[in-house]
């Protein structure tokens, strides 16, 4: 009758060093697979750009393409990061810059022109955001920064 309880004690130190062969298998995948994301995570977000308002205007609500920039006070600089792509025609971002100056009427915006346009996935960038007015009527535009 001694003998039942020796084997049965054997069989539960097996399946528990098999557990933990399991679990040290697991941890090793695991911590392998989060190694490879992070690169991925941080990879597609290279893309730092500056924009300084050389409007003369305060803009509120300012916008291109999907980045929100918010208030830019005029003669001032916001920065972006955190992006994964931008599409650039020549020298300059693609969507033409959209911002609200008190007491003015903005036209409607114009459709974009996608001629030799490319998509950026790295880089800095510093763009001069300029205004061009016709009477009481305005539109925004990009310059590269000089």
């Amino acid at each position: 009758m001694n003998e039942i309880p020796r084997v049965f004690h054997r069989q539960k130190l097996g399946a528990r060093r098999l557990n933990q062969e399991i679990m040290l298998k697991f941890k090793f995948i695991f911590q392998l697979a989060i190694l490879m994301l992070i690169p991925s995570m941080t990879i597609c977000q290279n893309i730092n750009i500056q924009v300084f308002n050389k409007t003369g205007y305060d803009l509120d609500s300012v916008s291109f393409d999907h980045f929100y920039l918010g208030k830019i006070s005029k003669d001032s600089t916001v920065f972006i990061s955190g992006i994964s792509e931008i599409t650039m025609q020549g020298d300059v971002p693609l969507y033409r810059p959209f911002g609200i100056i008190k007491e003015k009427k903005r036209p409607f915006n114009l459709t974009k022109c996608v001629t030799k346009s490319k998509k950026m996935k790295a880089g800095s960038f510093a763009f001069d955001l300029f205004i061009y007015e016709t009477g009481n009527e305005y539109r925004l535009y990009w310059k590269k920064h000089e």
